[in-house]
Formats: structure tokens, C-alpha cells, sequence
């Protein structure tokens, strides 16, 4: 059941990058996406193609299936992302970019991972939550500075936001469990904490319809 709810929030992941892909293959632009928040899960997926492989995710076919769709869908939006880079003038403030995200991940991972030993592959998994948590950051900075939120971006960052709190109950689950992943935990609920005014208004949006204004919610 545990490991259900662990895939269950990667796979509505993957159905988010879809969603973005799409968009970005019908307008050929990232006007109003954050490279950086592309790039930063890009590294988020690749540290986890390392470290998925020593855990018990390889128990069943459809951790496979998902690692490789995610890494698939990561890989696409960084390749158009670099290659509609023109399309786009606004980024993120520069505390918020990636080559400043990353690197607090790393440290973050480092001091904040599961177990006892100072150097583990546990230091990748912590660097997986903390880069994916950041991540969003800019891209919820750049949606405020822009007003009103475009539809099929909008979906994107609410499916985001809805699989790291799917994450979370995993880690809670775990929890109960007697496995106390408290760093990883803490990780994705700064995350959903973070998002929560954005998916309050994107919920009134599901419900009522309209347009999403996210720099109204300051």
C-alpha cells in the first residue's frame, strides 16, 4: 500500500508534465514557464534513476514504468525549454534559479537524510525531495509577477502540487510504519505549505471556472 501511494503521486506527476508538454508543443512557446524549475527537476529525476534502483521500488514493474516515463517527460521539457529558450524574457529572481536552488538541495541533503552515516545514498534521495521542493519555487514566482495564470499551466502546477501531497501521505504512512523519514516529510510539507494559496485559488477555478489571478492572493 505504501509504495502504491509513492507511484500513485509520480504518476500524477507524469500526467502533469503531459499536460505541459502538449501545451508547449501546440503554442511552440514557454511564455510564462520557469526554465529553471524544468532544469531543477531534470536533476531531481536523475538523482532518483540512481538511488530508485537500491530500494524496494524495483519490487514491482510499474516503478519501472514510471521512472522511465518521468525521466522521458523531464528530459522533453528541459529539450524545449532550451530550444523555445527565445520565446520567454521573464525568469525567475536570481535567488530563485536553479544554479542557486541546486546547489541549497545539495547542502540541505547532505546535513538532512534519512540514517546515520554522513556520506549515503540516502544523501540522493534527501536531494531528490529538497531540489523538487524548490523547484516549484520559481515558477509560482514568475505566475505572480504575470497576473493571470494561463489555463493549461495553471492544471500543470495544481497536478504538481497535488502528487507531493500524495508523497506526503506516503511518508506519513512510513511513519506509522515505525520508518521515520522525518527530513523527507518536512520536505514535502514546506512544499504544499508553499503552494497552499496558489491551490486554493486553482480549486475555486475547478469549481467556478473563470480565470486564475495568482498575484491577487498577496
Amino acid at each position: 500500500m505504501e509504495i502504491f501511494l509513492f507511484l500513485v503521486g509520480y504518476y500524477v506527476n507524469v500526467v502533469a508534465s503531459g499536460i505541459l508538454l502538449y501545451k508547449i508543443w501546440k503554442y511552440k512557446s514557454i511564455y510564462g514557464l520557469s526554465v529553471d524549475t524544468q532544469a531543477a527537476y531534470l536533476l531531481a529525476t536523475i538523482a532518483r534513476c540512481v538511488w530508485s534502483m537500491e530500494t524496494r521500488l524495483i519490487e514491482t514493474k510499474f516503478a519501472y514504468l514510471e521512472l522511465f516515463l518521468s525521466t522521458c517527460a523531464a528530459t522533453g521539457l528541459a529539450f524545449l525549454c532550451f530550444q523555445l529558450y527565445h520565446t520567454t524574457s521573464k525568469h525567475s529572481t536570481p535567488f530563485l534559479r536553479v544554479y542557486v536552488t541546486a546547489p541549497a538541495a545539495l547542502v540541505l541533503a547532505f546535513f538532512f537524510h534519512p540514517g546515520d552515516d554522513w556520506i549515503s545514498l540516502q544523501i540522493l534521495v534527501s536531494y531528490t525531495m529538497f531540489q523538487e521542493g524548490l523547484g516549484l519555487l520559481p515558477q509560482l514566482w514568475l505566475m505572480r509577477k504575470m497576473h493571470e495564470v494561463e489555463a493549461l499551466t495553471s492544471h500543470y502546477v495544481g497536478l504538481v502540487v497535488v502528487a507531493r501531497f500524495i508523497r506526503m501521505l506516503f511518508w506519513c504512512k512510513m511513519y506509522f510504519l515505525g520508518e521515520h523519514f522525518l527530513q523527507l516529510l518536512f520536505a514535502d510539507i514546506c512544499h504544499t505549505l508553499l503552494s497552499a494559496d496558489y491551490m486554493y485559488l486553482w480549486f475555486r477555478k475547478l469549481q467556478y471556472g473563470g480565470r486564475l489571478i495568482y498575484s491577487q492572493s498577496v
